[in-house]
Order: C-alpha cells, then structure tokens, then sequence
C-alpha cells in the first residue's frame, strides 16, 4: 500500500514542472471557487454533521484555512481545525461529548498544463497526526498526492466549470492499533457563476473507495454562495450521504471567505 502511493506521490511530483501557457482560468473573480485561480485566502467554516439517520452520532467542525500563491504556478494552502464529536455507545440516548483540536493538513499544487479550455493541476497534500483526542482524529500521518482536470465553459456556457478530481490517501505512521488509511478519493464538481459574479451555485458528487476497510461510499454536497462588501464572501454547503457504507448521515456547512490578490 504504502510503495503504491509512494510511486503515486513521486510520478506527480516529477510531472509538475509549470509551464508557461495562455488561459482565462482566473475569471476575473474573488470568490474563491476557482481551484487554479491562485491568490491570498483566507477561510473560515463551520460544518455541522450527523452520523447516523436516528441522530445518535453527530458532531460539528471548525475549520481555518490560508491559501497563498508561490510565484505563478504554485500554491500552499493549509488548514487547522476544531472537532466536537458526539457518540451514544449504548443507544439509551445518554450522548457522549469530545471536543478539542482536529488533524492537521498542509498541501502544495501547482499547474503543469493550462489552455483556454482545459487545466491540469497536481498537488501533494500532508495530513499531520495532531488530533488532541483519538475520536477526533485518524491516529496516523498520511499523503495525499492528487490530480485534476479543470474544464473552462463545458458546452459553451462561459460562466460554468467542471472539474473532475483524484487523491490517494495512505498513511506513512501513526498508531498502530488503529485501521491503516488506504483511500482513493474523487470529486466531480459543477460550478455555475452568475453573469455579475457575485452569485454562484455549485454541485459536488464525491466517492470513496476505502479499500483498508473494504468499503465504497459516495456524498453529494451543494453551494450556494454571494460576495457581500469587497473581497468578502459568504456560502452555505448542505450535503447528504450516498451508499449503505456511508459514514455520514448529514452535513451543512457555513462559511466565510476574505480572498485579495
């Protein structure tokens, strides 16, 4: 598992050398929902989720993201969270709380190939083993190495974009008493942009296939979002939990953006 996705993170890396190329990828907006279009960011969001359909599991997430563009063709982004988990072992309805701080995720990507129409970017990312409890976290450092394609105006329609993606999680160390993190991960996200650019609406179907734990799930998350005064946005995200192997019943999640050049 893990020479697999050592094999996967160093062809990605030695694949990402930039190159210079034409595109109108960066749309002339702030609002963040361009994944290539490379300026400050910062973000913060709060998710609230329930784990199960009677309501039992739940828990909520805090989140503050950076994102900054090293030169042209790179950007670091990472992010720190706050976890609140509620868990009722026993069904009586007697819930138990944990809450304290999450994993830790940095992640650097860049763009090899850009055109007028089409985009691809690679990236690495880092999830730290840093959560303050064992029911916050995964209990293992892991890599992410991922890829995506960025389609500009699919089918004409100058203000959508569809961008189809891919990340291999596998942990390097950790805990070993708990499962090993051998995922693959793909994102399939449509993104429409009002005329103004200060709406958008976006659709995100997502699939899992956990292959340590044998199991294939899939989530379909929503955004609807605005620009309120300057290079400040707002956006909500509800989503729903496909597939018997789910993990996750619900989730909506709030957020704010600040994105400056």
């Amino acid at each position: 598992m893990r020479l697999r996705g050592i094999l996967a993170t160093v062809v990605l890396l030695l694949t990402a050398m930039p190159v210079a190329a034409e595109s109108d990828s960066k749309q002339g907006d702030n609002s963040g929902t361009n994944p290539i279009n490379f300026t400050y960011d910062f973000r913060i969001y709060t998710e609230l989720q329930e784990f199960s359909a009677d309501g039992d599991n739940g828990g909520g997430l805090l989140t503050f993201e950076y994102r900054f563009p090293i030169g042209d063709k790179w950007q670091f982004r990472t992010r720190l969270r706050g976890v609140s988990r509620s868990f009722d072992p026993e069904g009586d309805g007697s819930s138990e709380t944990t809450t304290g701080v999450g994993d830790f995720d940095f992640r650097l990507l860049t763009v090899p190939y850009v055109t007028k129409k089409i985009a691809v970017a690679t990236g690495l990312e880092v999830f730290a083993d840093t959560a303050s409890s064992p029911l916050l976290g995964e209990g293992k450092t892991s890599l992410g190495p991922q890829a995506f394609l960025v389609w500009f105006a699919p089918g004409g329609v100058k203000t959508t974009l569809f961008a189809p993606a891919w990340q291999y999680v596998f942990d390097v160390a950790g805990d070993d008493g708990r499962p090993d993190v051998d995922r693959h991960q793909f994102d399939f996200f449509y993104l429409w942009i009002a005329k103004n650019k200060k709406h958008w609406a976006m659709v995100d179907p997502q699939l899992v296939i956990d292959n340590e734990n044998d199991k294939e799930f899939g989530q379909i998350e929503f955004e609807f979002g605005q620009m309120m005064f300057g290079p400040t946005s707002s956006y909500i995200r509800p989503g729903v939990g496909v597939g018997a192997d789910r993990p996750l019943g619900w989730n909506v999640e709030l957020g704010f953006k600040v994105i400056w050049r």
